[in-house]
């Protein structure tokens, strides 16, 4: 009889454990509003599932504070009427498969700013939503099948501790835009992105060294940022799978030449190289970009400027090249874009400009050539070239010889401020700035 009573005090502590075990809601506060009027709240003592807690009519959003270190299985499920759902800065710390499931009105879920180290295989399995928001966490794995038959506008993993996307992780999923910035990647397993018909897709710092054609093979990504990594060198062919590309951003990398074949015949629209370590780029390197609209080389070491880039790449019209180390501007220097919006100079080592640097050029939106080195403009250096605004705010002008209504009767807006001018100059130039 004692045994039999002991073991039966046994059984109910089990079973009690067993039952608090699944309680996914215990003293929170939970937040709902219909249709985004007035918002209630309510204190929960315990539940073991959401759809107790909140009513079961009108579309409703709902916001959890306070501790919810673990969602068991279907502790968000058969809710018809969940909009969305933020658990942010809660504590959780694991998502069981099957805490969500049969939310037919389901567009998001903020899981932000908690303690998740891992999603598991089956987590976020049949469900159809507009965004994931799983950011600020510190998961440092994402297991295969931890996405299945899996769709949405967005999902965000920004600032976690991921290294790899490995292979099998999205089945049956179909996802626009993928963030990954502030992570520790620097793996992508082959065609492990291949399937999902991303069309954007942000690996901002993190660790990739390289663009691997076998990783990077999304034949329908459009957008793709992979600033602040660690890549050295671009190689003709890294990015034949990727033949909708419109928008590559590879700024603070360590990349020391641009080299012919790599952009080439690209649909690329807009290209940002910026702050670098270029110091050499071949002279066919950008040539047939035919939709290229806007090329950013700023920030890095480039010393020349050649006049033969960009031939045929007909649609540009924004050039960025400026705080470089360019010291002469050539003859013919923009002779492959002869109407264009933009040409950014400023802050280079431009001494020298050609007599016939602007030959060929017919209209410039904005020439901005200030806080060079110019020491010299000749009268008739401009031509008939159309400018907007000619920037030579800072550079080590004395003098302009001749009349400056005649020498800029083309620009709209000269700027001539912060030069040396010298006495017989000063007022020549003042009248023509006040005029």
């Amino acid at each position: 009889m004692r045994y039999s009573l002991v073991n039966l005090l046994v059984c109910i502590f089990l079973l009690k454990v067993s039952k608090s075990e699944k309680i996914s809601f215990e003293n929170v506060t939970v937040q709902w509003r219909h249709h985004g009027k007035n918002k209630i709240e309510e204190k929960v003592a315990t539940s073991d599932t959401l759809r107790k807690i909140i009513p079961d009519e009108g579309e409703v959003s709902v916001t959890i504070h306070g501790s919810v270190p673990i969602l068991y299985e279907k502790s968000v499920f058969g809710i018809p009427n969940l909009h969305s759902l933020d658990l942010h800065d809660v504590g959780l710390e694991e998502i069981k498969p099957g805490a969500f499931g049969n939310l037919p009105l389901f567009k998001g879920v903020s899981l932000r700013g908690n303690n998740l180290t891992e999603i598991k295989t089956g987590t976020f399995v049949d469900l159809n939503i507009v965004y994931l928001d799983l950011s600020l966490n510190s998961i440092t794995f994402l297991q295969p099948g931890a996405f299945k038959n899996f769709h949405a506008v967005i999902v965000i993993l920004n600032h976690n501790k991921l290294t790899e996307i490995p292979n099998g992780l999205f089945e049956d999923v179909t996802l626009g835009t993928l963030i990954l910035a502030h992570n520790y990647l620097h793996t992508i397993a082959p065609k492990a992105l291949s399937t999902i018909a991303l069309s954007l897709l942000t690996l901002y710092d993190n660790k990739f060294e390289k663009i691997d054609p076998e990783s990077f093979d999304m034949q329908q990504l459009t957008s793709l940022y992979l600033g602040a990594n660690s890549i050295k060198l671009l190689r003709p062919g890294d990015l034949r799978n990727l033949p909708q590309l419109k928008e590559l951003n590879l700024v603070e990398n360590e990349l020391k030449e641009v080299r012919e074949g790599v952009f080439n015949n690209t649909k690329l629209s807009r290209l940002e190289l910026s702050s670098n370590k270029i110091a050499k780029i071949a002279s066919a390197a950008f040539d047939d970009m035919p939709e290229l609209h806007l090329l950013n080389i700023n920030s890095n070491s480039v010393t020349q400027w050649d006049n033969n880039w960009l031939s045929g790449a007909k649609s540009v019209d924004q050039i960025f090249v400026n705080d470089n180390l360019i010291t002469e501007i050539p003859d013919q220097a923009f002779k492959n874009y002869p109407r264009v919006k933009g040409i950014r100079l400023q802050r280079n080592k431009i001494r020298k400009i050609s007599a016939k640097a602007f030959d060929k050029l017919e209209h410039v939106g904005y020439l901005d050539l200030s806080f060079n080195e110019i020491d010299n403009w000749s009268p008739h250096l401009l031509g008939n070239v159309r400018i907007g605004t000619l920037d030579l705010t800072g550079n080590k002008l004395e003098c302009v010889e001749g009349d400056l209504k005649i020498i800029f009767r083309n620009v709209k807006d000269p700027k001539l401020l912060d030069n040396p001018w010298n006495e017989e100059c000063v007022k020549k130039i003042e009248d023509f700035v006040d005029n």
